[in-house]
């Protein structure tokens, strides 16, 4: 390295602040690094060690930057540069020691080998999920005063929106790709400026119906495309467009308007014309198409698509794309009533959440969780990632958020069935929280549940004239089912009735998984008994515990056992087959009955512990009874033993 040193240190106090600089005190460093014999090395070492300088615990950081502090600003430079020469030598492993050495040394860093070397490292660090370590490369890389041409740097912009959106930066993220569309555009760069273009559109929930997303989008689509290009331009254009927000006074966003005459045929065009073209441009059509299409009727077409995408995300090893379509299998799962693709779609959303670090997916896969365990009746759960999504979102700043949290923390309370607390947490019927159809209806409960009833009704008519079949439809009905039927509001029930009852074989679910209002068929039992029409609660009745056991849906269990023990009063029992227990209800009756607690009944059984309480929740039903004490008095009084391992005989528990 004696060629590339740039001055000849005079003072053992120079070679030592040059070791210091070089982060290593070690003769063959200095020497290594300034150029001088490892003769001359020792003896600084030496004189600086008599001198009590340095010592065998090293050099206290005061001396340090005293030694440091003595070099002129302009030896210092070029000791920086020195060292960043040296690790460059090293390999990519140094790379980013000698980045940091590089922008210390000021304008002597414009290296044009290390500014390659930085794009390089950028890429792998890329590939392989670094994003924090691909940021630090490509703003070296851009920010080095080396003639590129204009588009590499529009190329190198697009690299770093990759990285800053990793880190969950994607403001920042979006401003570099914005100027790196602006660069290749002006160069005639169609693939960079359609990459930038669609990147800025991403993720979508960012900003959505963005002005300049769409202004970049057409101005793309103006220059001289490939196929490819467009099937990317009229799938990012669905995207955007598909959903304008409605203005906050802080600017969050927890409601919109869609556009789906605007947006769906968008989709369709490009997932038709995407058949024939590469992974990317596939991967974003059937995003594009998913999430343009909402209403019930396409939940068989949307679960194909996110399954297709999840699988083509996965093979181009796009982790923020992977979680997009995670939470669409998610929600796609819910609403057919398959519990275990939900679970598994849940799983690989919290696994790429882990492995790939990005906040933004942190966020997404602590709200579902959250959602899952309400729909578990696991409220300690719930609260849980509730926190934790709140206190990611909060800290990246993502407009949904807010959304989540108001959604989520709404269940909590109804939940607690509290009316001291909901009063506490009921929020202006003007405030941000009612502008969304689903805020209105939570609201309007909790004025219902505090006996404010004429706010109740008033929220209840707002909302349903904001109900749109491609924003949570279904979830918007049965909540409004429940709220009509606090209310006593026969027109209400009966237009629910008539809009609710050709999709008694979905599940009613919000379009990011967070809120779960179990099987339509359920509310549709509750509707059929207010209507008097006992055969047709009964049928309804018996598909949504079939679907609620699937589940695991303990809130409509639990509301089900309600209307099965009202019908039971009423004289219309259903058939007794109904009422029968399974073996494995029996044991775990028998196992109440011996005193047992639902952890300990879980252990014993190898089961989970909401598949306990889901049992216990059948047991109460059949019995006809409400809690653990009536069901171990029932069980005793039809025979079962009080003692350990004799399990009487209760195929027909209640009334034989």
């Amino acid at each position: 390295m004696a060629s590339d040193t740039l001055y000849q240190p005079v003072t053992w106090r120079e070679l030592v602040a040059a070791g210091i600089v070089a982060n290593d005190l070690t003769a063959s460093t200095i020497a290594r690094c300034v150029g001088v014999s490892l003769a001359d090395a020792h003896s600084a070492l030496e004189a600086a060690r008599l001198e009590g300088v340095v010592t065998e615990h090293g050099i206290e950081p005061l001396e340090a930057a005293r030694l440091v502090g003595e070099l002129p600003a302009e030896i210092l430079a070029e000791v920086h540069t020195v060292v960043a020469r040296y690790l460059l030598s090293e390999g990519p492993s140094r790379l980013l020691e000698a980045i940091g050495h590089a922008r210390s040394a000021g304008t002597l860093s414009a290296s044009t080998e290390l500014a390659s070397v930085a794009d390089q490292a950028a890429s792998t660090s890329l590939s392989v999920g670094d994003y924090e370590s691909a940021r630090a490369f490509l703003e070296f890389a851009n920010e080095a005063d080396i003639a590129d041409p204009p588009t590499v740097r529009a190329q190198r912009l697009c690299r770093l929106g990759a990285a800053l959106d990793g880190l969950g930066l994607v403001a920042q993220a979006r401003q570099r790709l914005a100027t790196a569309f602006e660069i290749a555009e002006l160069e005639g760069d169609a693939d960079t400026a359609v990459t930038a273009a669609v990147e800025y559109s991403l993720p979508v929930d960012w900003y959505a119906g963005d002005r300049r997303t769409t202004a970049q989008l057409h101005r793309a689509e103006t220059l001289p495309l490939t196929h490819d290009h467009r099937v990317m331009i009229w799938a990012a254009r669905a995207m955007a467009e598909m959903r304008i927000p409605v203005p906050t006074c802080n600017g969050h966003q927890v409601a919109w308007v869609t556009r789906p005459s605007v947006a769906q045929p968008l989709a369709q065009t490009a997932l038709e014309s995407s058949a024939t073209c590469s992974d990317k441009a596939r991967l974003l059509a059937l995003l594009a198409w998913r999430s343009t299409h909402r209403a019930p009727e396409h939940l068989l077409l949307r679960r194909r698509a996110a399954a297709e995408a999840f699988d083509v995300a996965q093979q181009l090893r796009l982790p923020g794309r992977q979680g997009d379509a995670a939470v669409m299998l998610a929600v796609d799962a819910l609403e057919s009533a398959d519990r275990p693709a939900f679970d598994r779609a849940v799983a690989v959303l919290r696994w790429l959440a882990d492995v790939d670090g990005n906040p933004r997916l942190a966020w997404h896969a602590h709200a579902v969780a959250a959602g899952a365990a309400h729909l578990d009746g696991d409220l300690a759960a719930a609260e849980r990632h509730r926190h934790a999504a709140r206190d990611v979102g909060t800290s990246i700043d993502t407009p949904g958020w807010l959304g989540a949290e108001l959604l989520l923390l709404g269940q909590e309370l109804l939940a607690r069935h509290d009316p001291d607390e909901i009063s506490r947490h009921l929020p202006d019927d003007e405030g941000t929280t009612v502008l969304n159809p689903l805020g209105k209806l939570i609201v309007g409960q909790g004025h219902a549940m505090v006996g404010d009833v004429d706010a109740a009704e008033r929220l209840l008519r707002r909302a349903m004239h904001q109900f749109d079949k491609e924003a949570s439809w279904l979830l918007c009905l049965t909540r409004a089912v429940e709220l009509a039927l606090l209310l006593d509001l026969d027109d209400v029930l009966e237009e629910l009735w008539t809009a609710l009852g050709p999709w008694h074989d979905h599940v009613a679910v919000d379009s990011q998984a967070w809120f779960c209002d179990g099987p339509v068929s359920g509310w549709l039992a509750l509707l059929a008994h207010r209507r008097r029409d006992t055969a047709i609660c009964l049928r309804y009745l018996r598909e949504a515990e079939s679907v609620a056991r699937r589940l695991g849906d303990v809130r409509t269990l639990e509301r089900m056992a309600t209307l099965r023990n009202e019908l039971v009063m009423e004289g219309h029992s259903g058939e007794s087959s109904d009422r029968e227990l399974t073996e494995r209800e029996q044991t775990v009756l028998q196992m109440l009955v011996d005193g047992l607690s639902n952890p300990q009944i879980a252990d014993a059984l190898a089961f989970s512990r909401s598949t306990i309480r889901n049992d216990l929740t059948i047991i109460y039903r059949k019995l006809g009874v409400t809690s653990r004490t009536e069901a171990a008095a029932c069980a005793i009084r039809l025979g079962m033993s009080t003692s350990p391992g004799t399990t009487g005989s209760l195929h027909a528990a209640h009334g034989s």
